[in-house]
């Protein structure tokens, strides 16, 4: 299978390197985008640099990787894709009726992964037009969970999707650079600070996986100990409330985005 990336990006460029570290050959992947400097970077990890044109006319997949505002000129070099092809678009906001409105493909899909496929353990939101062939969907599904854990969503949702698990890798980065920083000022040197905050965060996902939210809680806060002090101080200073705030707020705005 021949993969096509259009757009060499920070999402492109993640893709392209958790495709191969997923085993895909290099020689198989094939990358276009109209800044060079993204281009040397991407040769240097043995893809082939090519053009939105050979990309319509020799892959079986084309992943849609540009920013919003350049849809409307990438557009335009895929309406010679042959129908047979599939399109996965992981342009934010951008909605399936108007990638169907402009291209004759049938096989269209949308998603919404995050910077992890960089590391092949991303989440994938994804949404199929209704006319795709099955086999298709099943062979794209099976390419996109080689980078991730692919959930399939109605596509208004797509936008949440964006707001947690695209922003989200910046949200969460934040809050372990408090835990870093944190352990910095109290002493710890610089990298056990790092290594023991994230440790922290990679023990408690996998503890929430077994165990609700509250057990996680009543387990850990003893009552008048260290914890429930801590607790204390986050309520105080509703940071809850401003995690809430800027998924939402992130969700808005890719909800206008190509409005």
């Amino acid at each position: 299978m021949k993969i096509g990336v259009i757009g060499f990006g920070a999402l492109g460029s993640a893709i392209v390197e958790g495709l191969i570290k997923s085993k895909i050959p290099s020689t198989e992947i094939l990358v276009s985008d109209i800044d060079q400097k993204k281009l040397k970077r991407a040769e240097s990890l043995g893809v082939k640099i090519s053009n939105n044109q050979e990309i319509c006319e020799t892959v079986d997949v084309i992943i849609l990787a540009v920013k919003p505002k350049d849809f409307n000129k990438a557009v335009e070099e895929l309406k010679k894709m042959d129908e047979s092809k599939a399109l996965i678009s992981f342009v934010a906001g951008l909605k399936i009726e108007k990638i169907v409105s402009e291209l004759k493909c049938k096989n269209i899909f949308r998603g919404m992964p995050n910077l992890s496929v960089k590391v092949c353990d991303s989440i994938i939101g994804l949404t199929a037009f209704s006319g795709v062939d099955s086999k298709v969907k099943e062979n794209v599904i099976k390419l996109l969970s080689r980078i991730g854990e692919v959930i399939e969503v109605e596509e208004r949702f797509l936008d949440t999707l964006t707001s947690i698990s695209g922003s989200g890798i910046a949200f969460a980065s934040e809050i372990i650079k408090a835990f870093y920083e944190a352990g910095v000022m109290l002493g710890l040197d610089h990298e056990t600070a790092k290594k023991v905050s994230l440790k922290v965060f990679s023990g408690t996902t996998k503890l929430l996986a077994e165990e609700d939210f509250d057990r996680i809680f009543k387990l850990v806060a003893t009552p008048a100990g260290t914890t429930i002090e801590g607790v204390y101080v986050l309520e105080k200073n509703g940071v809850r409330g401003a995690i809430i705030e800027a998924i939402k707020a992130a969700a808005d705005k890719a909800s206008r985005l190509l409005s």
